[in-house]
This record gives C-alpha cells, sequence and structure tokens, in this order.
C-alpha cells in the first residue's frame, strides 16, 4: 500500500483522463481499497458533476499528482 500524499499537499487532478482538470488542495485521505483524497478546487473546472450529495470532491489516488510535478 502506498503511503498517502499529505493533506494540504496542493495538487493537480485530472478526472476520468480528462473529463475534467483542476487544481486544488488535499483536505482529507481516506482509504477504501486504494487512498481516496477530498480536495479543496482552487483552481480550473469546477467539477461540479463529480461532485457527492454534500458537495465534496472526492478523487482517486491515480487521478491526482503533486502540483510540482
Amino acid at each position: 500500500m502506498r503511503h498517502p500524499l499529505p493533506i494540504g499537499t496542493d495538487v493537480n487532478v485530472d478526472i476520468a483522463q480528462g473529463l475534467a482538470r483542476c487544481r486544488g488542495r488535499i483536505l482529507e485521505a481516506e482509504f477504501d481499497d486504494g487512498w481516496l483524497y477530498r480536495i479543496d478546487v482552487t483552481g480550473g473546472d469546477a467539477c461540479d458533476d463529480h461532485r457527492n450529495a454534500e458537495g465534496d470532491l472526492w478523487v482517486c489516488q491515480f487521478e491526482v499528482q503533486p502540483a510540482d510535478q
């Protein structure tokens, strides 16, 4: 199991290989058969179509890269 990215990490998000792209910051990490990250969107697409009923954006580990990479 890979370790999660630290809370507060600035990331680039690419949902479903280009369906939605944004920049954001990791607010929370949760493990469920892989790491999931709750993202505070800071730029780009608001990703509204991908948010849960509470309005949170959760993405899989393979959909985020630290912003400095």
